[in-house]
């Protein structure tokens, strides 16, 4: 469950997150002083960072989890498309879809007549 893991990249995006969070709590504490933001206390400070920290760990794990799968995916997409000459047999199938429809490359505007 745990092979294919990029750790780097996911440490590296969640200690973006964290610090996102940690600023943006900054900000809220400064900008609304009698607020539950408040960050007046060591206690409020330190449970602000023990958050923090256990935030980082979560983070780190599901965005591994997630890299991981985004790159399967692509690699699978890559190998179905390697193959890559298309038949002329597949050429003439997309062109046959549009027998019996208007030309999609046309105007449907009707042409005004000059006088």
């Amino acid at each position: 469950m745990f092979e294919d893991l990029n750790w780097k990249s996911a440490a590296r995006r969640s200690a973006v997150v964290i610090a996102i969070y940690l600023g943006l709590l900054y900000l809220l504490s400064v900008a609304f002083p009698g607020s539950s933001f408040n960050l007046d206390s060591r206690g409020q400070i330190v449970s602000l960072l023990v958050n923090a920290v256990i935030f980082f760990f979560i983070f780190t794990f599901v965005y591994a989890l997630v890299e991981r799968s985004r790159n399967r995916r692509v690699a699978e997409a890559r190998k179905q498309k390697k193959p890559g000459k298309q038949a002329d047999g597949d050429q003439e199938a997309d062109a046959s879809s549009l027998k019996g429809r208007p030309n999609p490359n046309t105007s449907r505007k009707k042409t005004r007549r000059r006088r």
